[in-house]
C-alpha cells in the first residue's frame, strides 16, 4: 500500500514539474525580453533576467530541486532514515513543487502587468506554504533534509520531537497571520517579522529544551 502511495506522489511531482515547463513555454512568447526577477520592499521591480533564463530558470530550479529532494532520503545515514514518515516527506516535496509553480506564474503575470502587487501575493503564497508546513512538521522524524535542524535537535530525538511540535504551531500561526496580512496589505516588514519569528522561536526553544533534557556537562 505504501509503495503504491509513494508511486502516486512521485507521479504527482513529475506531473507538476512537467506542467511548470509547459506553462513556461505558453507564457514565453508574450513575455518581455527582460523578465522581472526581483522586487524591493516597496513592491518595485529592481532586478531583471533576460530571456531565455528569465523564462526557464524556475522550471530548471523546480526540476533540479524535486530530483534532489526525492533522492536524498535514499542515501540518508543510519539513524536518520525517514522510514514510515517517507510519505509525509514526499508530500512536502510535492507541495514545494506546487509552490514554485505558483511563484513562476505570479512572476510572469507581474511581467505582463505592472499593476500586479507582487509583494502582496507573494506574502499570501508564502503564508499558505508556512501554514501547510505547520500541519506536517511534527510528523517528520529526525533527518538531515527537512525540518528545524539545529545541533540540539539533531543530537536528541526528544528535542527534535518537542521542537517540531512547537514549530508546527509557530509556522501555522505565522502562516495564517501572513495570509491575512497579505490580503489586508499590512506593512511588508510586519509580515517578514512574523515569518522570521516562526523559525527563530523553535530554534531558541531547541537550545533551552536540550539544556533541560540533556544538559551540557560531560
Amino acid at each position: 500500500m505504501t509503495e503504491k502511495k509513494d508511486r502516486k506522489t512521485l507521479f504527482a511531482v513529475v506531473a507538476v514539474v512537467l506542467v511548470t515547463w509547459l506553462v513556461a513555454f505558453v507564457y514565453e512568447p508574450g513575455l518581455p525580453e527582460q523578465v522581472p526577477s526581483h522586487w524591493n520592499i516597496h513592491g518595485e521591480v529592481d532586478g531583471y533576467m533576460a530571456k531565455p533564463w528569465g523564462v526557464f530558470f524556475m522550471p530548471l530550479l523546480s526540476t533540479g530541486m524535486s530530483i534532489l529532494l526525492w533522492i536524498l532520503p535514499m542515501i540518508a545515514p543510519k539513524g536518520f532514515k525517514l522510514d514510515n514518515a517517507r510519505s509525509v516527506y514526499e508530500l512536502l516535496v510535492l507541495i514545494i513543487a506546487l509552490f514554485m509553480l505558483g511563484v513562476m506564474v505570479l512572476t510572469f503575470e507581474a511581467g505582463l502587468n505592472d499593476q500586479v502587487d507582487m509583494n502582496q501575493w507573494m506574502m499570501v503564497g508564502i503564508g499558505a506554504l508556512f501554514l501547510i508546513l505547520g500541519n506536517y512538521l511534527s510528523k517528520v522524524p529526525k533527518n538531515f533534509f527537512i525540518g528545524i535542524k539545529t545541533p540540539w535537535t539533531l543530537a536528541s530525538d526528544e528535542v527534535w520531537y518537542k521542537t517540531h511540535r512547537l514549530g508546527s504551531w509557530t509556522f501555522f500561526i505565522a502562516g495564517l497571520l501572513v495570509i491575512l496580512g497579505g490580503f489586508l496589505q499590512w506593512p511588508f516588514g510586519w509580515m517578514i517579522g512574523l515569518l522570521v519569528a516562526a523559525g527563530v522561536i523553535p530554534l531558541i526553544y531547541s537550545l533551552v529544551i536540550y539544556k533541560k533534557i540533556e544538559g551540557f556537562k560531560e
